[in-house]
C-alpha cells in the first residue's frame, strides 16, 4: 500500500478527531485544540501536526509542539488495520525533523506506565526511560513514563507532499 505523509491541515480535523475516539490512550481534545495545530501563531508556543493518508482516507496522525528549544510528541495514533507498516515510525520521524528544524535539541514525551506497545515503539525509536511521573492521567489515574531522545540527526521533512512506500512484508 502506498500512502502519503504531509502536515496537517484544516480540512483534516473531523478525521482526526473521528480516529482519536477510536484509540482509549489517545489524548482527547477538542476541535479548537486542532485547530491550533494548522493555524500560524505568533504565540512563544509552536504546535504543529502530520498525518498520513492513502486515498484520501486518514491512515494516522501526530501532533507536537516546540517549547523553549525542546520538541514534544503529545499525541500519535495509528488506525489499527494499518499498523505496523511503518506510517508510526514516519510520522514520529517527520515530527523530529519539525522539532529540530525548529531548534530543538530533544523530543520528550509521556506515556501510560502500562502501555507497553507504545513504550516498546518509542524504545526502538531511540527514545530512553528518564523518569516517572505519578498520578499524571486520569480516568483511570495512572502514572506516566517520561521519554526522552536527542535529536541529534533526524533528516529533514520536506514541507510538501511526499510517497512513501512502506516496506514490503
Amino acid at each position: 500500500m502506498t500512502w502519503i505523509l504531509r502536515r496537517m491541515s484544516a480540512g483534516d480535523i473531523k478525521a482526526v478527531l473521528a480516529l482519536e475516539q477510536q484509540i482509549p490512550e489517545a489524548p482527547h481534545w477538542t476541535l479548537s485544540d486542532y485547530e491550533r495545530c494548522v493555524t500560524n501563531s505568533s504565540e512563544s508556543l509552536q504546535r504543529t501536526g502530520f498525518v498520513a493518508e492513502a486515498k484520501g482516507n486518514l491512515l494516522g496522525f501526530c501532533i507536537g509542539k516546540l517549547v523553549a528549544g525542546i520538541g514534544e510528541l503529545e499525541s500519535i495514533a495509528v488506525i489499527s488495520k494499518a499498523e505496523g507498516q511503518g506510517i508510526g515510525r514516519a510520522l514520529l520521524q517527520a515530527l523530529a525533523a519539525w522539532a529540530q528544524a525548529g531548534g530543538a535539541a530533544r523530543l520528550e514525551l509521556e506515556v501510560r506506565a502500562t502501555n507497553v506497545r507504545a513504550i516498546r515503539f518509542y524504545e526502538r525509536s531511540g527514545f530512553r526511560r528518564e523518569s516517572l511521573r505519578a498520578a499524571y492521567y486520569q480516568a483511570p489515574e495512572e502514572d506516566a513514563v517520561l521519554m526522552g531522545k536527542s535529536l541529534k540527526s533526524v533528516g529533514n521533512f520536506p514541507e510538501k507532499r511526499i510517497a512513501i512506500r512502506p516496506p514490503e512484508c
